[in-house]
């Protein structure tokens, strides 16, 4: 990857977590799900059925979701940045 863009996702990567600590710092119900997360992935792994198998089924399920909000997120913030300076360019603030 070219050194511009590593920079630039470094930099989006940071932004999206300070968004997310004051989002969560901010929200209460955010808050509440982040809790039930943690509770229901104990309640997973201690679960006693919880064998290989459904271990690798899960951990796939869980990495892909993951990889799938990463790039939903990233993808929402640049669309947010390119509406932004459409409104400005419509308003005349920049050309």
């Amino acid at each position: 990857m070219e050194l511009w863009k590593e920079s630039l996702q470094t930099a989006l990567d940071d932004r999206f977590d300070a968004a997310f600590k004051e989002l969560t710092e901010s929200n209460a119900d955010v808050r509440e799900a982040v809790k039930q997360q943690v509770e229901a992935s104990i309640l997973l792994k201690d679960h006693p059925k919880y064998d290989d198998e459904l271990k690798q089924i899960a951990d796939s399920y869980f990495e892909a979701m993951q990889l799938l909000l990463g790039e939903y997120i990233q993808h929402m913030y640049i669309q947010g940045a390119k509406d932004c300076v459409t409104v400005l360019r419509e308003l005349g603030v920049i050309k």
